[in-house]
C-alpha cells in the first residue's frame, strides 16, 4: 500500500507538471502569434520560438516519465490480479469443501449431537459459542469471496485505465515531438534571417559610431579652439598685469605682489567661472532639452535583442515626438552651428568650462555668439525619412572630456 501510495503521488506530480507545461505552451503560441505581426522585431520571435522548444522538450520527457509509472503500475496491478485469483480459488475451493462436508454429515443433526453430548451446562454454552463463530467464520468467508472479486474487477477496470492513459500520453508525445521539429525548423529559418538582420545593424552601429566619432573630433576640435583662445588672452591679461605690478613696485621701492597660481581652469573670466560653478552645482537637476524617452544609453551598451551587438555612444539618444522643440539645457552662450554628415545639424552651447551639444536638428533658431537662457528653444528635432523616428543625440563635455547626460539631467 506504502509502495502504490508514493507511485500514485509521483504520478499526480507529474500529471500536474504536464499540465503546467502544456498551459506555457499555449501562452507561448499566444506569445507567439503576436510577435509574427512585428515584422522587425526577429530576435523576439527568435526568443519565444527557444522557450518554446524548451517547453516542448521538457513535456516530451515528462510524458516519457509517465508513460514509465504507469508501466510500473500496470505491471503491479498485474501481479496483484495474480494473487486475488489465487486467494479467490483458494477461498472458493475451501468454502467448497465445506458446503460439500456439511451437505454429507447433515450438519444440523450433528451440531444438535455436539451440544447435547455435553457433560454439563457450561460445556454446552462453551460448544454453542464455538458453533457460532464457526458458522461467522464461513460467512466471513463468503463475503471475502465477494470482496475478492470485486477487487479482481477494480484491478482489470484500473489496468485498462492505465493503458488507455498510456495510450493517450503516446499519442500526445508524437504530437509533441512533431510540433517541435516543426518548432526547430522555424528556429532555423529565424537564425538565417537574424544572421542577416544582425549584420545590417552592425553596419548602421559602425556607420553611426563614425558619424558620433566625426562630431566628437568637429567638436572636441571647437572647444580646444575656445579654450587656446581664452587661455592666449588670460596670457596677454597677466603678461600686463604682472607688467603693471613690477611698474607699481619700482615706483613705490616695494616687493612685486605675487600673481596667483594658475589652474586648469583659470583661463575662465570671473562672468565664466561662476557659470560652471552653478552649472557643475545643478548636476542631476538640469531640464531635459526635449521631451522623450532615452532610447541610447551612454558608453558602451549590448543591443537590446541581438546577442554579441554592442554600441559605443559618446552621448544619449532621446526619442521624441516629430518636429518637437528642442531646448538649451542652461544659460550660456552658442558657440557655434553647424552641419555633420549623419548627424544633420548641430548647436554647441558653452556653460563655462562645460559644453551642451545638440546634433540631428532639422531647424536652428540660434546663432554664433547669441546668448541664451535654461528653456531657451534653439531649434527642432529631424525626423529620419528611413524608419520616421524622430531622436535628437545630446552630448556634454567638461572642457574636452566627455559625461554621460543622464547623470546631469532630470531623472
Amino acid at each position: 500500500m506504502l509502495h502504490a501510495q508514493k507511485a500514485s503521488q509521483k504520478r499526480k506530480e507529474l500529471e500536474n507538471k504536464r499540465a503546467l507545461l502544456l498551459k506555457q505552451i499555449e501562452e507561448n503560441k499566444k506569445k507567439l502569434a503576436q510577435v509574427k505581426k512585428q515584422e522587425a522585431n526577429k530576435a523576439k520571435e527568435l526568443q519565444v520560438i527557444g522557450k518554446q522548444i524548451e517547453h516542448r522538450e521538457k513535456l516530451i520527457d515528462n510524458i516519457g516519465q509517465e508513460n514509465f509509472e504507469l508501466s510500473i503500475e500496470i505491471d503491479g496491478q498485474k501481479r496483484e490480479l495474480g494473487k486475488l485469483k489465487e486467494e479467490l480459488q483458494e477461498l472458493k475451493e475451501d468454502y467448497g469443501r465445506y458446503i460439500l462436508s456439511a451437505y454429507k454429515k447433515r450438519q444440523l443433526n450433528q451440531e444438535l449431537v455436539f451440544i447435547f453430548s455435553s457433560k454439563d451446562f457450561h460445556q454446552a454454552i462453551r460448544r454453542i459459542r464455538y458453533l457460532n463463530q464457526y458458522g461467522n467464520y464461513r460467512m466471513q468467508q463468503a463475503r471475502l469471496i465477494v470482496n475478492t472479486q470485486k477487487a479482481i474487477i477494480e484491478a482489470i477496470n484500473g489496468m485498462i485505465a492505465a493503458r488507455d492513459q498510456k495510450t493517450w500520453l503516446m499519442n500526445v508525445k508524437e504530437k509533441e515531438k512533431k510540433e517541435l521539429e516543426q518548432d526547430k525548423q522555424e528556429e532555423n529559418k529565424l537564425l538565417n534571417r537574424l544572421q542577416v538582420q544582425v549584420s545590417l545593424i552592425k553596419t548602421q552601429i559602425t556607420k553611426q559610431e563614425r558619424q558620433e566619432k566625426e562630431l566628437n573630433k568637429a567638436i572636441s576640435n571647437q572647444i580646444a579652439k575656445e579654450i587656446a583662445e581664452a587661455r592666449r588672452l588670460e596670457e596677454e591679461r597677466r603678461k600686463k598685469e604682472e607688467a603693471r605690478r613690477l611698474a607699481e613696485a619700482k615706483r613705490t621701492k616695494k616687493a612685486p605682489v605675487p600673481q596667483e597660481k594658475t589652474t586648469s581652469n583659470s583661463y575662465l573670466s570671473k562672468v565664466d567661472f561662476a557659470l560652471s560653478k552653478n552649472f557643475e552645482d545643478n548636476k542631476g537637476k538640469l531640464p531635459w532639452p526635449i521631451e522623450g524617452v532615452i532610447v541610447g544609453k551612454f558608453g558602451k551598451t549590448p543591443h537590446p535583442e541581438l546577442k554579441g551587438v554592442v554600441k559605443n555612444n559618446l552621448g544619449i539618444d532621446i526619442k521624441a515626438k516629430a518636429k518637437s522643440s528642442v531646448r538649451a539645457v542652461f544659460n550660456g552662450t552658442v558657440v557655434r552651428t553647424f552641419p555633420i554628415p549623419g548627424m544633420d545639424q548641430v548647436v554647441l552651447i558653452s556653460h563655462g568650462e562645460y559644453y551642451s551639444v545638440y546634433a540631428r536638428l532639422e531647424t536652428v533658431t540660434v546663432k554664433k555668439g547669441q546668448e541664451v537662457k535654461t528653456k531657451d528653444i534653439i531649434g527642432t528635432v529631424i525626423t529620419n525619412p528611413e524608419d520616421q523616428q524622430s531622436i535628437l543625440h545630446f552630448e556634454i563635455y567638461k572642457q574636452t572630456e566627455l559625461q554621460d547626460p543622464a547623470k546631469w539631467i532630470k531623472k
